[in-house]
């Protein structure tokens, strides 16, 4: 069907005995026993076999495979506990000042991660850190107020330095 339809706008030939459709034929073949993961992009399925997704082609094609896949398949697994993220931007301080304190949040709230991103002030911004957590809803908002607090006592701002 896709072969005649390629063939309707020009491109490529119905005859399937032409070497490219021997050659596309081949990619319907696929391992005994495996399940079909049905391809939106252009039809081009990819498989499923022992908790094994295989799909074919660029992100943009695959993406959609493995979306349906793990919502068809897994879907039991998803949103099994709340999880949020939540980060707030640091200005005067370097990331080595506030690393102790993310390591106590670690400590603390065992199902919180602390994150940091340090930017350098690209394109004429100033250098900041993102600082955050994410996790489970309520120690993760208890563990982001603690971090505040911590890079207001080490010294740090939570607003940009004001231009000279």
């Amino acid at each position: 069907m896709r072969t005649r339809e390629m063939a309707e706008k020009g491109q490529g030939t119905a005859d399937m005995s032409a070497p490219e459709n021997q050659q596309r034929l081949q990619m319907g073949m696929f391992p005994e026993g495996c399940e079909i993961v049905p391809n939106p992009y252009n039809r081009i399925p990819g498989f499923f076999i022992k908790d094994h997704t295989f799909v074919p082609g660029f992100p943009v094609m695959a993406w959609p495979m493995l979306e349906w896949t793990l919502d068809t398949r897994y879907r039991a697994l998803q949103h099994v506990r709340a999880h949020v993220e939540h980060s707030f931007l640091v200005f005067s301080m370097p990331e080595s000042r506030i690393t102790p304190s993310m390591v106590a949040v670690e400590s603390r709230w065992p199902d919180v991660r602390a994150f940091s991103l340090p930017s350098v002030g690209e394109a004429g911004g100033t250098p900041h850190i993102e600082l955050g957590v994410k996790g489970e809803p309520e120690a993760a908002a208890a563990a982001l107020e603690f971090l505040r607090a911590e890079v207001l006592r080490l010294g740090g701002k939570l607003a940009p330095p004001a231009a000279a």
